[in-house]
């Protein structure tokens, strides 16, 4: 039964995390080719947010849906006061930047912003 629990589990959380199977590939392309991880994360949320709203430059709407999503997920998790005025007080708000630094202080921010970024980051590969 216990088996049974792990695998069923297993299987939903793949189904969860490939809901946006290739839906930035093309964009991921267009866009930010030779970028990975954070770094395609930022570029693909900088062309969301570039132009007409509410898909920007994107052209595939669930892509521009999951990228505003997870970043969103980011700004809920993440501690103002810990981890933005903590660990990333100097950097200037835009352009992907405070979600940069989040990436490049994972080992500094709190395990709740840890966890958003990397779950935003692993979203965004399964979708290219």
């Amino acid at each position: 039964m216990k088996k049974l629990l792990v695998i069923v589990a297993s299987a939903l959380l793949m189904t969860a995390v490939n809901v946006y199977a290739g839906d930035c590939t093309a964009d991921a392309a267009k866009y930010c080719a030779g970028k990975s991880g954070a770094e395609r994360m930022v570029c693909l949320r900088i062309q969301q947010r570039t132009g007409a709203m509410p898909m920007g430059q994107l052209s595939n709407k669930k892509c521009a849906e999951m990228i505003h999503a997870v970043v969103e997920n980011i700004k809920k998790s993440c501690d103002k006061a810990k981890d933005r005025n903590g660990v990333c007080k100097d950097v200037k708000k835009g352009q992907g930047r405070i979600i940069t630094c989040y990436y490049q202080n994972m080992d500094k921010i709190t395990p709740k912003c840890q966890e958003a970024i990397k779950s935003a980051v692993g979203k965004v590969d399964a979708s290219i």
